[in-house]
């Protein structure tokens, strides 16, 4: 659980309580079945926007090159 204040300005403060339960998304069976189910979803959507931005199918290199460029800074 987070639980953090929030002020209005006005000197009161709310106390909101977050559930991790209630943030994540549901999941169906195994964990790790979800979480790769999820980034195959993730290299699904990745490819049909590469497939519009270039008008072709896009190759495993550049889908790769897409990932590499758009996610060097984390």
């Amino acid at each position: 659980m987070v639980s953090t204040q929030t002020g209005d300005g006005g000197g009161e403060k709310q106390r909101l309580n977050f559930d991790a339960a209630e943030e994540s998304p549901e999941t169906v069976g195994d964990g790790d079945a979800s979480l790769e189910e999820t980034a195959e979803r993730e290299r699904e959507y990745l490819r049909g926007r590469l497939r519009d931005e270039l008008g072709r199918e896009p190759t495993e290199e550049e889908l790769n090159e897409w990932l590499r460029e758009h996610t060097e800074g984390y």
